[in-house]
């Protein structure tokens, strides 16, 4: 059951920088809850949406086959920063679940790739990739400062995961132009 591991085997590091272990927050829970194909998430800071879509996509990559996951962020800094929340949850598994998917390869920079055809990957654009899962992260800033880019997300990004598949914007606010 995908919602039993996602509260029972992860592992993120805490706001003091120590392993824990992933207990949703409310915001989370409601996430989880309420969980549907295309979601926007107006937020207030530090909820943890991000963290929990990691967690959440490096799950459904895991435990099924050749799925692609992505997290768009706004900023190259905060594509590593993402990317080493799902590397984090990653490494933290327990090792003989980690020896029955297989080790991952790292075939670009932002990204695992498993043995059993599934990859996520965060980037700051996935024009051209076909996704069954994308998070975009903080898309009200990437509107306000990068219009252009947002607009490939919408006309390109959005549009390559299919009906079926998941598709979440979170953000928190941004003025009128965000």
């Amino acid at each position: 059951d995908w919602k039993w591991r996602i509260k029972n085997l992860y592992y993120v590091k805490d706001k003091h920088g120590k392993r824990t272990k992933f207990v949703p927050n409310w915001a989370q829970q409601e996430i989880l809850d309420n969980l549907w194909f295309f979601s926007i998430i107006l937020k207030a800071r530090q909820l943890g949406i991000t963290t929990f879509f990691c967690i959440l996509y490096l799950d459904q990559i895991l435990f099924n086959s050749n799925k692609t996951a992505a997290i768009i962020a706004h900023t190259d800094v905060d594509t590593k920063r993402i990317f080493e929340k799902i590397k984090f949850a990653w490494e933290n598994l327990p090792d003989e679940l980690k020896e029955n998917i297989g080790l991952p390869k790292i075939e670009s920079v932002g990204e695992l790739a498993f043995p059993n055809g599934s990859k996520i990957f965060v980037a700051r654009s996935t024009r051209g990739s076909a996704l069954q899962f994308l998070h975009i992260s903080e898309f009200a800033k990437i509107c306000a400062k990068y219009p252009e880019k947002a607009r490939e997300i919408v006309t390109g990004t959005i549009n390559s995961v299919k009906k079926g598949n998941f598709v979440t914007i979170e953000s928190t606010a941004e003025g009128k132009e965000g």
